[in-house]
């Protein structure tokens, strides 16, 4: 059996429906289990493994994160916090397939990438393999997309942060269908799985494009990203807690070097580009 972490969020909800969409066993591990039909168990981050949380898994795709952890607590959290897991399921032979991000590299300025970052070497020293995804899009999409779907179209002038960038996108059926077949290939397999188009974009220009595909044209007016990084900062050492977080506008700022994203293996899958057929649903 297949389980999937974190499968109450965006992109572990799409890889769990897919696999049971195609007849795959696969069982959600999430903080609250909703259902007594054996679909679902406990699983949290930094917490002790329950007895029998892996019972009859042979495959973890480990997709949880606490958003919520900031500074040193992000990798306390979601690095050390995974150990637990990661152990059992290495005891008993069985795999981890991690899902990063294209914001994790060794010299990352973000915690959320550095943490990423170790966090796949902790897989991989156990056998798993790490998948790092973009910009991940999508009908119905979560996350920062989902923020810019639901924004883009909707007023004429749009304050924009940066905004040339260089960002990679992720359709996010075309990862879930990827992570089913990684799970199914021989468990000997490991690496950095770079899984993404190839050819990057902007924020500046997914935003006109989402406007555009809704019938309307936004201006954007871009602000200074180191004036908006302090004032993040000064409102969570306050103890505030803005919707878009200053370790986010750190990775969406400082994308990996191009060098290094040469370097990870590609897979056999081809990612599309963005396209308002694959969001729009």
């Amino acid at each position: 059996m297949i389980a999937v972490t974190g499968a109450n969020g965006y992109v572990g909800g799409r890889i769990l429906a897919n696999l049971r969409a195609a007849g795959t066993g696969a069982l959600a591990l999430v903080r609250r289990p909703e259902q007594d039909d054996g679909s679902s168990r406990r699983f949290a981050l930094g917490e002790p493994l329950a007895e029998g949380t892996l019972e009859d898994v042979h495959t973890v795709i480990h997709a949880a994160w606490d958003m919520t952890a900031r500074g040193e607590q992000v990798a306390a959290v979601n690095v050390a916090g995974s150990l637990p897991l990661l152990d059992a399921l290495a005891a008993r032979g069985g795999r981890a397939l991690l899902i990063s991000s294209l914001s994790a590299f060794a010299t990352a300025r973000s915690d959320y990438g550095r943490a990423k970052y170790a966090l796949e070497q902790a897989v991989q020293r156990r056998g798993g393999l790490a998948v790092r995804p973009g910009l991940v899009f999508g009908a119905g999409a979560g996350g920062l997309f989902g923020r810019l779907a639901a924004t883009s179209s909707q007023r004429p002038l749009m304050p924009i942060v940066g905004g040339s960038e260089r960002l990679f996108v992720t359709h996010d059926e075309h990862l879930a269908i990827l992570i089913a077949g990684l799970a199914a290939a021989p468990p000997d397999r490991q690496g950095t799985i770079f899984a993404a188009h190839e050819r990057p974009t902007t924020l500046r220009a997914i935003v006109e494009q989402i406007a555009a595909a809704r019938g309307g044209n936004v201006r954007l007016v871009p602000i200074p990203a180191r004036a908006v990084l302090t004032a993040l900062r000064l409102a969570e050492a306050a103890g505030l807690q803005p919707a878009y977080r200053s370790d986010s506008l750190l990775s969406l700022v400082n994308p990996a070097p191009l060098d290094e994203l040469s370097e990870l293996e590609r897979p056999s899958l081809t990612f599309p580009a963005l396209s308002p057929d694959l969001w729009e649903g």
